[in-house]
């Protein structure tokens, strides 16, 4: 069995950092290296391998902020459909590869002279990071992108970044968090690099980064057209619910020469006279969940949408599931058209008066995490800064990591372009 080397155990998502770092945004635990103007450069040693530089920005206005501070960062895919209306100064998207609501891999350039100071500054410490994501060059870097929202604390928004294909594969993490004044932030932004060392060397130049910084986050989360972005990104995604039913499985029409449970003369001017039980399609997992039983639903109407069961990083309750707005509105009146037949066939094959109802635009509800989920990383964290002893004859030596997968299973996106029907894959 190959051993794991701790640089291979890195954070994925924001409760990854905040799990690997329980300081990750206290003081305590970092070393200063500058403070100016509300800012504050500190560093310190990375659990995972090498070291973390962190910039923490107070009192950053952020004008016409949304009433849900936790929205304020925007979701990778809506950033990265809008960038015509909406670009970010110094970064070009080439193109980006849709995961989940919330969750994209995004292939850009980009050149800012924040990064270029930084580069400068830091030297080998932080070039090597800068000069992979925000390079002048005409090729591209993928950076996998997950927001989280009102994690760790109600108001937070994030996103975690992180490289998969790279032989030194880098991560950050960009949190924001309201301060008690009304559209003031505070900025965290942490990056991992590879040598634990610190470029105390240029010391009397990190109130020039600072400054900078705080223009960058300012213009950023400023930028023209930004507020009408966040607003698209509130509703660029409808959250579906099923209110709870006792007798079964809901239904779905049956197929032609499908074994039907009921039939109802309601449905024949639709042709939904036949009616058979949802099974869900997860062997595994046979208990009901909502995305799959509106995907196949909407499927037999002659709708195909796609149906998601997260959302920005979370797990919807099995009763709830998150569509594209556009693509619901899309089958909305058919859906409805055919639903109520639904619960009627419902109500004529299991007897009584109550059938499923549905819901939409409703608060997305999400499954707590495990308190086992939460040590899993750190536990392959620790097993992995275990020495390593092999005995050979007489000695004991130090085995020496191999460069393996951590266990966590890869996800595999797929590269879509954005229609108005839904995301279409390539």
């Amino acid at each position: 069995k190959k051993s794991v080397s701790a640089m291979e155990v890195r954070p994925e998502s924001v409760e990854d950092w905040c799990s690997l770092m329980p300081n990750l945004l206290e003081a305590d635990g970092w070393h200063l290296a500058c403070s100016v103007a509300n800012s504050q450069l500190m560093h310190g040693s990375c659990p995972w391998g090498g070291r973390l530089i962190k910039f923490q920005l107070r009192d950053i206005r952020v004008k016409n902020a949304p009433q849900n501070a936790g929205t304020l960062i925007i979701r990778p895919e809506v950033r990265s459909l809008q960038q015509r209306n909406c670009s970010i100064n110094g970064i070009n998207i080439k193109s980006w590869d849709f995961i989940a609501p919330g969750e994209a891999i995004v292939h850009a350039s980009v050149s800012c002279s924040i990064v270029r100071l930084c580069s400068v500054l830091f030297g080998d410490l932080a070039a090597q990071v800068m000069t992979c994501f925000y390079d002048d060059r005409a090729t591209s870097v993928a950076w996998h992108q997950m927001v989280r929202r009102n994690f760790p604390t109600d108001g937070d928004s994030a996103c975690a970044f992180w490289m998969e294909d790279a032989e030194q594969p880098y991560e950050y993490l960009i949190l924001t968090r309201p301060q008690e004044e009304k559209e003031m932030f505070t900025v965290f932004v942490i990056a991992r690099v590879y040598e634990d060392r610190f470029a105390n060397w240029a010391s009397r130049h990190f109130a020039l980064v600072l400054r900078q910084a705080r223009r960058t986050a300012e213009s950023c989360l400023n930028r023209p057209g930004v507020v009408e972005l966040r607003r698209a990104d509130e509703r660029f995604y409808v959250v579906l619910s099923m209110q709870s039913f006792k007798r079964g499985m809901p239904l779905v029409p049956a197929l032609p020469g499908e074994h039907c449970v009921t039939d109802i003369d309601a449905g024949q001017p639709l042709g939904l006279r036949r009616w058979t039980r949802f099974e869900p399609d997860d062997l595994e997992n046979p208990k009901f969940q909502l995305s799959q039983y509106i995907g196949l639903f909407v499927e037999r109407l002659g709708f195909p949408i796609e149906t998601f069961d997260t959302l920005d990083g979370q797990t919807l309750v099995p009763y709830q599931c998150v569509v594209r707005r556009d693509a619901w509105e899309a089958v909305r009146q058919r859906f409805n058209e055919a639903y109520p037949l639904q619960k009627t066939a419902y109500r004529h094959a299991n007897g009584g008066s109550g059938a499923p109802g549905m819901h939409e635009d409703v608060m997305a509800r999400f499954v707590p995490v495990a308190p086992k989920a939460w040590n899993m990383l750190e536990e392959q964290l620790a097993a992995a800064r275990e020495p390593k002893l092999v005995v050979r004859k007489t000695f004991l030596e130090m085995q020496e990591d191999e460069h393996a997968e951590v266990g966590r299973p890869a996800r595999r996106p797929k590269t879509l372009t954005l229609g108005r029907a839904g995301f279409r894959a390539h």
